[in-house]
């Protein structure tokens, strides 16, 4: 998958939540396999039983959320809302 350059940093932030070792800056370009073996070797102990799936998903959805709140918060800003 292609990602902009605010999506990557994003999901490298998101995944200090889940992993006990953000992903690295060029995890973007890793296969699947590697990325997959990246998240169930640095596990955070509330998710070590978890699917490699299931974490990145939950990766992906906070990384995103807080992008849109992000930008929320900004657009208000913006028009004088805050």
């Amino acid at each position: 998958m292609t990602y902009k350059k605010h999506e990557i940093e994003d999901l490298i932030e998101a995944s200090s939540h889940y992993l006990t070792e953000k992903l690295p800056h060029n995890f973007h370009k890793w296969k699947e396999n590697k990325l997959s073996q990246f998240i169930e070797d640095h596990l955070c102990q509330a998710f070590e039983h978890e699917r490699y799936d299931y974490v990145w998903d939950n990766i992906n959805i906070l990384a995103r959320g807080t992008r849109r709140y992000i930008e929320k918060q900004l657009t208000k800003e913006n028009y004088g809302g805050l």
